[in-house]
C-alpha cells in the first residue's frame, strides 16, 4: 500500500543511465542533501557556520537538523519536491540554512540577487514559476518586503502573519516567508516555519534522500542581465557536487582544516560553492563577516577568527 508520503511528494522514480570516462577519480553520485548529511556524519561537532555579524555559530550536525526541521516545515506548508523555492537576501545564516533545507527537501533553489529591483524580482519569479519566496527583511537600506508588497499589492489586505497569496502578477506564488522577527502582512516567519516542523513530515524529510536523484534539479541561477533579461540556468545536484569537489581539488583547498572568510553572495556561483557546497565537501568552516562586501569588517573577522 502506498503512503500517505508518495502522495505529497510525486519524485520521479526514473533512475537516468549514462556513459561517461572517468578520470583519476570517479564521479560522485550524490545529492546536495546526502552531502550536508554526509558532512554531519564527518565533522558532526565541528563548526561549520559562523556569522560574526549575527553571533550565530552552527555546527555541521546542527545545519543538518535545522535545515530538516526548515525542509519539513516547507513541505507542511504543501511544497513539494520540483518546486521551485527562490531565496533573496544578502549573505545570513537564514540564507544558508534555507538553502540546504531547499535540497533536504528536493525543492529547486532559486538564488535570486539581492540587488533586484522590482521589475528585475518580478521577472525572475515569473520566469521560473516560483511556489514560494524566502526573503531578507531589508537589503542595505530597502526593505525586501516592501518591494514584494508593490509587486504583490493584495498582501495589503492580508492579515498579519502567514496566509496563502493570491496574486495577479504572481499566479504561481502561494507563500511568502521573512527572515525577520516581525510579523508582516500575508508572509510567514522564516523562525515559525522551522518550530512548527512535525516529527512525521521530519520523518519525510529523511524519505526523501533515497529518492531525489542526483540528476534532478537543484539550483537555478541567473546570468548578469548586461546583455538583456537575466536568464535562467538550471544545474542538477550531480553538477554542482562534482564541480564543488574538483573545483576545490585543483585550487589545493581539499587539505585546509581550517577557516574560510567568504564575502560573495551566497546568489552567485563563487559564493555558492565555496560558502556551502565546498565545505560541506571538506569541513572547513565558513565565517560570514557581513551581509555584503565589506572591507573593514572582512578584514576584522579574518584577525578574530583567524
Amino acid at each position: 500500500m502506498p503512503t500517505l508520503y508518495f502522495f505529497r511528494s510525486p519524485i520521479s522514480m526514473y533512475k537516468p543511465s549514462y556513459l561517461h570516462r572517468p578520470g583519476a577519480e570517479p564521479l560522485f553520485a550524490l545529492t546536495l542533501g546526502q552531502l550536508a548529511q554526509k558532512a554531519a556524519e564527518e565533522w558532526g561537532e565541528k563548526e561549520a557556520l559562523v556569522s560574526v555579524y549575527e553571533e550565530q555559530h552552527y555546527t555541521f550536525r546542527e545545519v543538518l537538523e535545522e535545515a530538516d526541521r526548515l525542509a519539513a516545515g516547507l513541505l507542511q506548508l504543501g511544497l513539494k519536491p520540483g518546486d521551485r523555492l527562490g531565496i533573496w537576501g544578502p549573505n545570513s545564516s537564514d540564507w544558508y540554512i534555507s538553502r540546504v533545507a531547499a535540497a533536504r527537501a528536493g525543492l529547486i533553489a532559486v538564488q535570486i540577487d539581492p540587488a533586484y529591483q522590482p521589475p528585475e524580482l518580478l521577472h525572475a519569479l515569473v520566469k521560473v514559476e516560483a511556489k514560494a519566496l524566502i526573503c531578507a527583511e531589508q537589503f542595505k537600506c530597502s526593505s525586501c518586503y516592501e518591494t514584494v508588497q508593490a509587486l504583490i499589492p493584495e498582501l495589503n489586505k492580508s492579515a498579519e502573519g502567514g496566509t496563502e497569496i493570491t496574486s495577479s502578477k504572481l499566479p504561481a506564488l502561494k507563500t511568502l516567508i521573512v527572515m525577520s522577527n516581525k510579523q508582516y502582512r500575508g508572509a510567514y516567519r522564516l523562525k515559525d516555519i522551522i518550530s512548527s516542523a512535525s516529527t512525521e513530515y521530519i520523518k519525510e524529510v529523511n524519505q526523501l534522500q533515497t529518492l531525489i536523484q542526483p540528476d534532478d534539479g537543484c539550483t537555478i541561477q541567473f546570468s548578469s542581465g548586461t546583455t538583456g533579461n537575466p536568464k535562467a540556468v538550471l544545474q542538477s545536484h550531480h553538477a554542482m557536487v562534482n564541480v564543488s569537489y574538483f573545483f576545490t581539488k585543483n585550487l589545493e583547498f581539499d587539505t585546509m582544516d581550517g577557516r574560510f572568510c567568504v564575502v560573495t553572495q551566497f546568489c552567485h556561483g563563487v559564493g555558492t560553492y565555496f560558502g556551502i557546497i565546498c565545505s560541506l565537501q571538506f569541513g572547513y568552516t565558513v565565517i560570514l563577516p557581513s551581509p555584503i562586501f565589506d572591507a573593514k569588517k572582512s578584514l576584522e573577522a579574518i584577525i578574530r577568527e583567524r
